[in-house]
């Protein structure tokens, strides 16, 4: 794969993560009061508030999301969103609960969520290519 064509696949995959960090921070009482917040808070064990757990939600999307456009510590930044998004599918679209509309859209998330979990998969396992920090550190 070309160096180009792997930076404009790390801009397109760090789009989705930028934006909603963004929209995270920028409305961080609604999304602290988002079912799958509380969900992951209650099954905790109640261990930090619901806005503590949605500063950080917002942290990962945002800053991994600006890692990946910059082609900084791929493989750890990849490995964090997959895991981060295999979550997000747990605690936010469990489409198998669901009926009606609500299953239907949730199931359309899961099967989004399914695809940035693989192209997660191809930034972890490739080249980081010299269009990326990490390529400029290793070719020196």
């Amino acid at each position: 794969m070309s160096d180009y064509c792997n930076a404009l696949g790390r801009l397109l995959l760090s789009i989705v993560f930028i934006y909603f960090g963004y929209l995270q921070f920028t409305n961080i009482a609604t999304y602290a009061a988002n079912p799958a917040v509380l969900k992951f808070v209650a099954i905790t064990g109640n261990i930090a508030p619901p806005t503590v757990i949605a500063y950080l939600v917002a942290a990962i999307d945002l800053f991994g999301g600006l890692m990946l456009l910059a082609g900084f510590k791929l493989r750890w930044v990849a490995w964090v969103l997959f895991v981060f998004v295999a979550l997000t599918i747990f605690f936010a679209h469990p489409f198998w609960t669901m009926e009606g509309p609500a299953r239907v859209a949730n199931q359309g998330h899961f099967l989004k969520n399914l695809a940035l979990m693989g192209a997660l998969l191809l930034v972890a396992f490739g080249n980081p290519g010299r269009c990326s920090l990490d390529g400029r550190i290793s070719a020196r």
